[in-house]
């Protein structure tokens, strides 16, 4: 029992405040997003469909799809890099 039992690690503060910017910098991100790239990026990153499911359920071909999610990433990232970087700075929300 001790070998398949994993100590629980102690809590770092700063990690909990840095994990906690990244998801609050993520879902204001997210947010940022135009409704035709949100909805692409959800359906693939998070709920893990196929290019081909996300175009049937969207009713777009697949090079849409791509050029969307493309977009999305693409503004995501630049998001990151602009007000993850102020937020950690800082401390508090952008």
């Amino acid at each position: 029992e001790e070998r398949h039992t994993e100590e629980a690690a102690p809590r770092d503060p700063e990690a909990d405040l840095l994990l906690h910017a990244d998801r609050h910098v993520l879902r204001q991100a997210l947010e940022a997003l135009p409704v035709a790239y949100r909805e692409a990026i959800v359906l693939r990153e998070l709920e893990g469909l196929s290019y081909r499911e996300i175009a049937e359920i969207a009713g777009i071909p697949i090079g849409t799809v791509m050029s969307r999610l493309a977009r999305a990433r693409r503004q995501l990232q630049d998001f990151a890099i602009t007000y993850g970087s102020q937020y950690r700075d800082k401390g508090t929300p952008p």
